[in-house]
């Protein structure tokens, strides 16, 4: 479960960024390869105890789009992605690299203050 080291790095950057101080909110924008359950379980596991135990989080799914010679054009899931840049293509089975780029995108913390 990759999901877990992107939001434990995710939390991570949200407590150096918050001080110390208790989260309110964290906002992020998150790619369409990444199940919205498994980011929000692993956030509250690894958020729990900690300055960011209250904190709601606000996620924004972007699209991870393919374009493939058997006419697909659509975006990509979470079983289509291996390794973060290898690519199957989700109708004709075609196996591709595309360009890493960030799947998990930390757009604002607000503390309490």
């Amino acid at each position: 479960m990759h999901e877990l080291s992107l939001v434990a790095q995710l939390v991570a950057e949200c407590e150096r960024a918050s001080a110390g101080q208790v989260v309110q909110l964290v906002r992020v924008r998150y790619a369409s390869t990444i199940p919205e359950p498994a980011l929000r379980q692993a956030f509250r596991m690894l958020s729990d105890g900690g300055c960011l135990a209250t904190a709601v989080l606000e996620a924004e799914m972007f699209d991870v789009p393919l374009r493939c010679h058997c006419g697909f054009a659509g975006t990509l899931g979470h079983d289509d992605l291996i390794g973060g840049s290898v690519v199957v293509c989700p109708k004709c089975g075609e196996v591709s690299t595309r360009k890493r780029t960030a799947e998990l995108e930390l757009l604002e913390v607000r503390t309490t203050r």
